[in-house]
């Protein structure tokens, strides 16, 4: 086993006995406290990414807005939500106003700013509404297991068996193998968590909800590569040994969990 893959198999070995404590232990208040500080160390790596070192303002709202976003979806409170988000446009529009110069790029601070409370917070805040449902503890295992089996099933068969590449000017490592072992890995643990945890869900239901978020989730890999590609980096943060920062983590869930928000809110 090489350097790296143990460093991965030991973050691991630490972190998911501790999500786990908090996601069955340690109640709804302690489990939104964790996803705002989840979205506050991604919000800061996704800065760090795509502004520059002196839009220390910016960043500082941006921060603020990432904490009392996480607070509404703790409330859910939706027009709150939104309210934030529109505050933090008019607040970015001031500030880059303060410094404007002709030919500076108004339109790419802004832009950069707005998607990136888009990018973290909100996307990461459907987690906190899933653990808020009836039986909100299993559907939130649901699906992280689901996740986080994907990304393992892709991560090593890619390694194993990657011929084809998935997407090269994105993410050369990725491969077309190892996209379809992410997805069957998504079905394994999705057909294991129906039988145990979800005997209410139909089987025909239960695949296309898991192939939705496996694909999803793919997609929202490979937007987080892009990121990282367009600035030439590998990671995005060493705050996990053999995984990177934690935008490389979560990439996945950001996208993973308002699909399965909205598809049980919707279709079930």
């Amino acid at each position: 086993m090489t350097t790296a893959h143990l460093k991965r198999w030991l973050s691991a070995v630490v972190a998911i006995p501790l999500l786990a404590l908090v996601i069955l232990k340690g109640g709804m208040p302690c489990f939104a406290l964790l996803i705002g500080l989840t979205a506050v160390i991604g919000l800061l790596e996704y800065y760090a990414l795509v502004l520059p070192k002196e839009a220390k303002a910016e960043k500082g709202v941006g921060l603020v807005v990432s904490v009392a976003m996480v607070s509404a979806f703790y409330r859910a409170d939706v027009m709150a939500i939104f309210g934030l988000l529109s505050l933090a446009l008019l607040i970015c529009a001031v500030i880059c106003m303060t410094r404007f110069r002709p030919g500076a790029s108004v339109v790419g601070t802004i832009s950069r700013q707005m998607m990136g409370l888009m990018y973290v917070p909100f996307l990461l805040g459907h987690v906190i509404l899933i653990r808020d449902w009836d039986r909100g503890i299993v559907w939130t295992c649901f699906l992280l297991a689901v996740v986080f089996a994907g990304d393992t099933g892709a991560y090593y068969v890619g390694k194993a068996m990657g011929r084809h590449k998935l997407s090269p000017r994105i993410s050369p490592g990725k491969t077309v193998e190892g996209a379809v072992g992410g997805l069957a890995a998504n079905l394994a643990i999705g057909a294991w968590c129906k039988h145990y945890w979800l005997p209410e869900l139909s089987w025909g239901l239960c695949v296309a909800l898991v192939l939705f978020m496996g694909i999803v989730g793919q997609v929202g890999d490979l937007v987080e590569s892009m990121l990282k590609r367009s600035v030439v980096v590998k990671d995005s943060g060493r705050l996990l040994p053999g995984h990177g920062g934690v935008l490389d983590r979560i990439d996945a869930l950001l996208f993973a969990s308002p699909a399965l928000y909205y598809f049980r809110t919707y279709l079930l």
